[in-house]
């Protein structure tokens, strides 16, 4: 595009680009060469191609609806847009990009070569997972035993979890967080979830009467929390530390589930929304409504679990 006849808007300390108007500031910059991080894609829903507008604001476009609520969410001070949203209508205009640091721009440049997006949206199914008192089983054993006896355990758990087609974003120690849906629609990965967490609770019958109670004079139970929802996923950490990883208020829910199991005495429970998808449910011994941690409205649960005592 010739931007000879266009309008000039300035970035401070950086360089002065002339562009068409209607384009927005985000356009503009990436048109010019300029490497504006855009983690979400340019649909307003994260923070990452802010920028402050020191003077000519009023020649910007309004802000979108979900500028606005964005910029009420993050607590923006005045003159700070949102690049992808705002579009140019005129000059003068000076501003600053406020995320370009080198580290920000080694990133940009990884992800334009191919790999890993900064985020995505992605509805997933969430499954946690926690082994209930297993304190004073280590407490009690020689450490080599209590590898062993967990690493038996992380070897059933993921057996039923890749089966189902979901992927482990965390196993440490007695814990797991694992995601379904990154290849499937949400209903699908919904079910498969829901069938791994049951065989999990099968599994682990069968481990502790055939081997850990002959064996060790003890049993393992479990607490599974399952949620269904929207949650940004990508890579987190650099070079080789670097993990992929969903994060988001529904993958907060799910973790609470799993919490609430000791409170409402089954190993297993499922949200609403999630039960809701499911196309053929297993059966249910009963239905409650739980106060989350963090959560305002209390969550409808179905129990697919057994009860500890």
């Amino acid at each position: 595009m010739d931007h000879g006849s266009g309008i000039e808007i300035e970035l401070i300390n950086e360089k002065s680009i002339r562009v068409q108007a209607g384009q927005s500031l985000l356009e503009a910059a990436l048109e010019h060469g300029i490497p504006h991080l855009h983690a979400c894609g340019g649909n307003a829903r994260c923070s990452t191609c802010r920028v402050l507008v020191e003077e000519g604001e009023e020649y910007l476009s309004p802000p979108t609806e979900g500028e606005r609520a964005l910029a009420g969410r993050m607590g923006f001070p005045p003159g700070v847009r949102l690049a992808c949203q705002a579009q140019v209508r005129g000059a003068p205009m000076r501003l600053h990009r406020l995320i370009r640091d080198k580290g920000d721009m080694e990133l940009f440049l990884k992800v334009q070569r191919g790999t890993r997006g900064l985020g995505e949206e992605k509805d997933l199914a969430f499954l946690f997972l926690d082994v209930r008192d297993f304190t004073p089983f280590a407490e009690t054993h020689l450490p080599f035993d209590v590898i062993h006896v967990l690493s038996r355990f992380h070897s059933l758990v993921r057996e039923a979890i890749v089966a189902g087609g979901g992927r482990i974003l965390s196993l440490a120690g007695d814990g797991v967080y694992a995601v379904f849906g990154l290849e499937a629609p949400l209903a699908e990965a919904t079910s498969s979830a829901v069938r791994a967490g049951l065989r999990i609770l099968e599994e682990v019958e069968a481990f502790n009467g055939c081997y850990l109670e002959t064996y060790f004079g003890h049993r393992l139970a479990v607490g599974i929390g399952l949620h269904a929802g929207a949650a940004i996923c990508g890579e987190v950490g650099a070079g080789e530390g670097g993990s992929f990883t969903a994060i988001g208020f529904s993958v907060n829910v799910a973790s609470r589930l799993e919490s609430a199991t000791k409170e409402v005495n089954n190993s297993f429970l499922v949200s609403e929304a999630a039960f809701s998808l499911l196309a053929d449910a297993p059966p249910a011994a009963g239905t409650c409504e739980v106060a989350l941690r963090g959560v305002t409205a209390p969550c409808r649960v179905f129990l697919l679990g057994r009860p500890y005592r």
